[in-house]
């Protein structure tokens, strides 16, 4: 990796090489080589979540807040380059899914909302501009937004089409010099605070999915506008947005599958590995539920000892153990897998399903373990409760990757 990025902060580092003793089980990396740099990283990122993130996190979720000072911080440690070559403005790794798997557990371990906006500005909102944009693309939006210095979204869900994907209603008609897009997008992540949009939009609706097409648009632009700032259950800190697009020209070079290089359905199974951040998002706030009601379970005092020495209470403990190292073995082996360049849609779409619904059951036993103070917003543990029904919903539900991995297995 470059010598300048990733730099530890200054201060006590992170016990047990960046892993909270209750959650230190080892992960079975493939190689010696995977498990040095993972977990040089995990290093890096971990102390800066304790030291910047997590200090922050409860105030940032309870006054509704996107972090630009955060965000932007991150982003000049070269964080959002995880996955890609230094070419590009990255960073190089050898393993870049690895990483940025280890990067999305870590930053959920502070705040998901947060994560949330980063799993996108490093991914979904720059992957389809690295693998299809021409080179006027990535000096204009690549290189910046790698740096933290332009932020980017991916917007394909509408009001009336989310799973459903083929009947997107968003319009690209072809004029000279380029297109021009009509329609609405909802539930985009980074949406009020975008530089630069990926947008989905159909270039002809008889074709399905085949006729879908990706339009990188640049917020300044006349005609685009931000139709309101969704206020949600879960994840206050990520910004999340309905967008309108009214006549919104885009030149030939925003189009990205011209002369046919990539077209939707291209980056469709790219972004498979999308699948994976959000099971580590998971993860990372499943260890956070599970570390605050290890430490109250040892602090509370109920019939003169701790609740942690009622047999109820450790056997809660024990069972979300053992969800979260479930989660975690099945997360990075499909990581691993994407590193190989394996086929990784079953694995991925398990991942998110072994993660998810693990770590929101991890969360709700935190929560019975607190009580009565559970529900109070003074503690953290009611966060972590709300921010674990974002992966179960967010990048496909879990009956979704049901269904793929159904379709996986030739039903």
């Amino acid at each position: 990796m470059k010598t300048a990025v990733f730099s530890p902060m200054g201060g006590a580092g992170h016990e047990n090489g960046a892993m909270l003793a209750s959650t230190s089980a080892p992960v079975q990396f493939n190689t010696d080589e995977m498990r040095a740099e993972a977990e040089e990283f995990r290093g890096h990122i971990a102390r800066w979540v304790d030291e910047r993130l997590i200090p922050q996190a409860q105030a940032a979720d309870e006054k509704g807040e996107f972090s630009h000072e955060l965000f932007t911080e991150l982003g000049e440690l070269g964080y959002y380059g995880a996955m890609y070559p230094e070419s590009a403005g990255g960073s190089g790794l050898a393993y870049p899914y690895t990483c940025f798997t280890v990067l999305c557990e870590e930053l959920a371990r502070g705040s998901l909302g947060f994560a949330a906006g980063v799993c996108m500005q490093g991914s979904t909102a720059t992957h389809t501009i690295f693998q299809w944009g021409g080179q006027a693309l990535h000096e204009k939006y690549l290189a910046p937004a790698l740096r933290g210095e332009k932020i980017g979204a991916f917007a394909i869900t509408e009001p009336n089409s989310g799973s459903d994907v083929a009947s997107l209603r968003t319009k690209a008609t072809k004029v000279e010099g380029g297109h021009i897009l009509n329609g609405t997008k909802i539930f985009t992540s980074n949406g009020t605070v975008a530089d630069f949009i990926t947008v989905v939009a159909t270039t002809d609706p008889s074709k399905g999915l085949k006729g879908l097409a990706l339009f990188v648009v640049d917020t300044s632009t006349p005609g685009f506008s931000v139709g309101r700032r969704l206020d949600k259950f879960s994840v206050h800190s990520s910004d999340t947005a309905e967008l309108v697009f009214e006549n919104v020209f885009v030149p030939d070079d925003h189009h990205l599958d011209n002369g046919g290089s990539g077209g939707f359905l291209n980056a469709y199974k790219a972004l498979t590995v999308d699948r994976i951040f959000t099971a580590a998002l998971a993860l990372g706030n499943g260890r956070a539920a599970y570390d605050a009601a290890l430490r109250y379970a040892k602090e509370r005092s109920q019939f003169g000892q701790a609740i942690g020495k009622f047999q109820a209470v450790q056997f809660k403990l024990v069972d979300m153990l053992a969800l979260l190292e479930q989660a975690r073995l099945y997360t990075y082996h499909a990581a691993a897998l994407a590193d190989e360049g394996r086929p990784i849609t079953t694995e991925a779409a398990l991942s998110k399903i072994v993660a998810g619904d693990g770590c929101n059951e991890v969360c709700q036993k935190a929560m019975s373990i607190f009580g009565g103070y559970g529900l109070m917003n003074e503690y953290p543990v009611q966060r972590f409760l709300r921010d674990s029904y974002f992966p179960l919903v967010g990048g496909g539900t879990s009956d979704i990757m049901r269904l793929i991995v159904a379709r996986q297995l030739g039903f």
